[in-house]
């Protein structure tokens, strides 16, 4: 089993160029199965997929849940948590910032829960959260680095265009948007808290 795996939870515009294992959730199960990327796991309530495609689904994944359509978590939610639960050490969330802001949202919340393990993904961005200690992070072609808080944090930033130390933020400090890593990594260091790093890229 890969250290990696990639959810994809709907029609994607990429997945992450890194050896993983594949997880479908919902309409994501789909698009993998119809590029012939043979999966781990397919989950979701399927609701929107016609029984043929769902055949198809069956034949490309090892093993396929299928949800309630009245639950009280998203597909995204569940496929995370099984993901979780099968040991890997890093989930890549493919496509999990377009389309209904609700669901963006709740991943940005999912995030903060699986901090140091989930990573939201697309082709211009790439967020996870942080907990305490010392967090080395390469810039890997994303030009800038926004750091924030959804509980009071207090942070150090080395390495970085606008180095900070012992910075202590919250949900109301914005100015630490936009930084940039100055060369091929920089140091953020969590001495309290939580926080949500965002690496950006322009289009």
């Amino acid at each position: 089993m890969s250290v990696n795996a990639v959810i994809a939870l709907k029609l994607c515009d990429g997945l992450p160029d890194i050896e993983a294992d594949y997880i479908g959730a919902d309409a994501g199960a789909l698009w993998l199965a119809r590029r012939g990327i043979r999966m781990k796991l397919a989950i979701g309530d399927f609701d929107s997929v016609s029984e043929s495609d769902m055949a198809l689904i069956g034949d490309m994944s090892e093993q396929v849940i299928r949800l309630n359509p009245i639950k009280n978590d998203s597909d995204s939610e569940s496929a995370l948590r099984h993901a979780a639960e099968m040991g890997y050490e890093k989930i890549w969330l493919a496509c999990s910032m377009s389309g209904r802001m609700d669901h963006t949202y709740v991943n940005f919340r999912l995030a903060m829960m699986f901090p140091g393990q989930a990573v939201l993904y697309d082709r211009q961005n790439r967020i996870m959260a942080y907990g305490p200690g010392r967090h080395v992070i390469a810039r890997d072609g994303y030009g800038y680095f926004s750091v924030f808080a959804s509980e009071k944090a207090c942070i150090s930033l080395a390495g970085m265009k606008y180095p900070l130390d012992h910075a202590v933020i919250g949900p109301d400090d914005i100015y630490t948007l936009s930084n940039e890593i100055e060369r091929e990594e920089g140091i953020l260091e969590v001495h309290e808290g939580l926080v949500l790093v965002m690496q950006c890229r322009d289009a």
